[in-house]
């Protein structure tokens, strides 16, 4: 069972949760895929650059199993809310993290399993995810 985690990479504590949730998750026994770490940030904008981490996204999106997305913000990290889609296309599960208390976006909402599977903290989607998911 892999897992890829998702979530905005703008800034330095927005990098340092998504570590701390795949953290989590491989200390209960996931695998991992966390695009920052494992195939680096966008930090230019050189078409080579651009296109490597694309392709290594999307094939990450592919080998993975479920994504679990970090949902913070009045509206939803766009790159995030379209790797929460094209995994909930593929029909794999989404769960997202968030005690952001500002609205939910509802296809947001309705891609984690109609909020059934958006949890307040780390520790609660864990226990969700053995709940639901076999290892």
């Amino acid at each position: 069972m892999k897992i890829y985690v998702a979530g905005p990479l703008f800034n330095t504590m927005e990098r340092s949760y998504l570590e701390e949730i795949a953290t989590a998750l491989e200390n209960a026994g996931y695998n991992t895929f966390l695009p920052h770490r494992d195939v680096g940030l966008l930090d230019s904008i050189d078409d080579v650059n651009r296109e490597h981490i694309f392709r290594a996204d999307m094939t990450a999106l592919d080998d993975c199993d479920i994504c679990v997305a970090l949902l913070t913000g009045p509206d939803h990290d766009s790159g995030t809310s379209a790797e929460i889609g094209y995994m909930y296309a593929k029909g794999k599960p989404c769960f997202g993290i968030t005690d952001d208390m500002r609205w939910m976006n509802n296809l947001i909402w309705g891609l984690c399993n109609s909020g059934n599977n958006i949890c307040t903290s780390i520790e609660t989607c864990i226990q969700l995810l053995k709940t639901q998911i076999s290892q």
